[in-house]
């Protein structure tokens, strides 16, 4: 396969996997604004920071006017993060690649592309009355988009470039997001929490129901960190991420044969221990933070690597 093609395979999955990322947060996010409760504090703030890189000004802006916030996440070209912009960059990589896709899966795309660029969209994220509907159609095909990929991809070379940018991209914002959470609480694992408080957290990773099934003791900030970091059945979780990748990994060294193998597996070794054989002991020791930040710095050193080995990258 062309060191291009696989390129554009590997980017049209992370660019589809992101959007994914930004369109549940904001449901999860619009729905809990209409809760007033004691746990019904619902800020924008942080899934601002995590999908958008405005200034601190044009943050205090959006984070007390709902509507602004979505239409800046959703549909802005100036943010380069937006679900607009990743949808768009996901179709230019799936027509680069069009011989190498099924012809359901660039159906989905572009429909998920002309419905983005639809004007009635815009009309839609102005008005409080559609705009649940609006982020429920949106997921709604996302999981359709995900659906076409598993049932009709063949399982060969293409297949594995996409899912090792799948589960690169997925690791990522789940790191992303247990920062961001955690860092309101000061990276405290010993003070708990109600569940409630982590609730927003957890249905945007789509692992609340687990949750509630998985743990049953009250110490929940430390549950919640074990769940997206090191549970094998959470399929959001970092540990679940890293198994993939490593299987993926296994199957494109096999196929490809690069010359730089041994430093790519040192590189992914090394990312993959510090997940595999840590536990939320060991994250208590070197404390959250550090622990979420050397995973971090392994995790993009190890991407790196992986498009210079496979794309040549400088």
């Amino acid at each position: 396969m062309l060191s291009r093609i696989a390129d554009s395979l590997y980017w049209l999955s992370r660019y589809m996997e992101r959007a994914d990322g930004i369109i549940r947060m904001m449901r999860v996010n619009y729905i809990s604004s209409f809760d007033k409760g004691e746990h019904g504090t619902t800020s924008w703030q942080p899934v601002l920071q995590i999908f958008s890189s405005p200034d601190a000004g044009m943050i205090e802006q959006l984070i007390v006017h709902t509507n602004a916030a979505i239409r800046y996440l959703l549909l802005v070209p100036e943010n380069h993060n937006s679900v607009k912009v990743m949808v768009m960059r996901a179709r230019e990589n799936a027509r680069g690649a069009q011989d190498h896709i099924t012809k359901e899966l660039w159906e989905q795309v572009n429909h998920l592309y002309h419905l983005i660029n639809n004007t009635a969209i815009t009309r839609k994220a102005a008005d409080n009355d559609s705009m649940l509907s609006l982020l429920e159609d949106l997921s709604g095909q996302m999981v359709l988009y995900q659906g076409v990929v598993e049932s009709s991809m063949p399982r060969n070379m293409g297949w594995s470039f996409m899912n090792t940018g799948k589960y690169l991209e997925r690791a990522l914002i789940s790191l992303e997001v247990i920062d961001r959470h955690f860092c309101s609480v000061q990276y405290d694992l010993q003070t708990d929490r109600d569940v409630l408080f982590w609730r927003n957290l957890l249905l945007s990773l789509s692992g609340f129901e687990l949750y509630l099934k998985n743990y049953s003791s009250s110490r929940h900030s430390l549950n919640v960190a074990d769940q997206i970091l090191f549970s094998r059945e959470f399929n959001r979780s970092v540990r679940f991420c890293l198994d993939r990748m490593q299987y993926e990994l296994t199957q494109l060294v096999e196929d490809n044969h690069p010359e730089e193998k041994d430093k790519l597996w040192k590189c992914f070794g090394r990312l993959y221990s510090q997940v595999a054989y840590s536990d939320m002991d060991n994250v208590c020791q070197v404390s959250l933070h550090d622990f979420l930040r050397n995973v971090q710095q392994e995790l993009q050193q190890y991407c790196r690597m992986f498009t210079q080995v496979f794309f040549s990258y400088a």
